[in-house]
């Protein structure tokens, strides 16, 4: 389930640092209950030693103007904010898709979302001036899938005895090999029992290194992800949970969140 969010100011802007994921994030939790916001935060859905959040959310649809320097110190005294980053983003408001496969998880967000007068983020308050469900669309045992937030996988080695994340491209094997067992763990989680019998392959479509590699730094921590048109197919289960909590992993923190891209968009883009 799905659920498109428009935020605004009172000032009229918004100014965000480039790498905003954690900033969103915290706003997401903060549209959460106590009692929701605790238990995701603290616990999760665990399984073995893993746990999972069962949410995701996209990038900010609108693009936002870059502002550095004077410029950046002038634009943040205007509106009143005193800490600000080298680089920072201007929005003249912020809208993103919020997405579970747990209905109680969308209906908390919502209702908190439509109570509450503002929300703060970074010391500008917000207001939503918009928040849209949206119909889940048809999903085939083939389809094309735009990423609306960058996909990633990742394993840890500790072979030296210092952690270190390694996070796949979309060409290696295990790539699309982890994204599938990933898959297989949201289902379990959602469905309480095992995906026997299901499979999900993701392959590049549309996609190049230089367009679509992102390294997204969340709380100073970068992670690699990767946007693009893909060629997502398998068993419509699995396809269904990856739209609900996101591919691969990392979905809580925004990553992997997809829509189907059609042929009209093609023609659209050029392809």
């Amino acid at each position: 389930m799905r659920l498109k969010i428009t935020y605004e100011s009172l000032k009229g802007e918004i100014l965000l640092p480039i790498h905003y994921n954690y900033l969103i994030h915290s706003l997401i939790y903060s549209s959460f209950s106590n009692k929701l916001a605790t238990k995701l935060h603290n616990q999760g859905f665990i399984l073995g030693k893993r746990k999972f959040k069962l949410f995701t959310f996209s990038r900010i649809l609108e693009k936002g103007k870059l502002f550095q320097g004077d410029r950046l110190k002038e634009k943040a005294n205007r509106i009143g904010l005193k800490n600000t980053n080298k680089e920072m983003l201007l929005f003249r408001r912020i809208t993103f898709f919020f997405s579970s496969p747990f209905e109680d998880i969308i209906g908390d967000f919502g209702n908190k979302t439509l109570q509450e007068k503002e929300f703060n983020i970074i010391g500008q308050n917000l207001f939503v001036s918009n928040i849209e469900v949206l119909t889940q669309p048809r999903l085939e045992n083939k389809l094309l899938i735009r990423m609306l937030s960058p996909v990633t996988i990742h394993s840890t080695s500790d072979k030296t005895g210092d952690e270190k994340a390694y996070y796949y491209h979309p060409y290696e094997k295990e790539f699309t090999n982890l994204i599938e067992k990933n898959a297989k763990k949201k289902f379990l989680l959602v469905y309480k029992r095992e995906a026997d019998g299901l499979n999900l392959k993701i392959r590049p479509f549309k996609f190049s290194d230089e367009l679509n590699k992102k390294v997204i730094k969340f709380k100073g921590s970068p992670i690699t992800g990767y946007t693009g048109i893909y060629e997502l197919s398998g068993s419509r289960e699995l396809i269904a949970v990856t739209y609900d909590a996101g591919l691969g992993d990392r979905n809580s923190e925004g990553f992997g969140m997809w829509e189907p891209w059609f042929p009209q968009e093609r023609r659209r883009h050029g392809s």
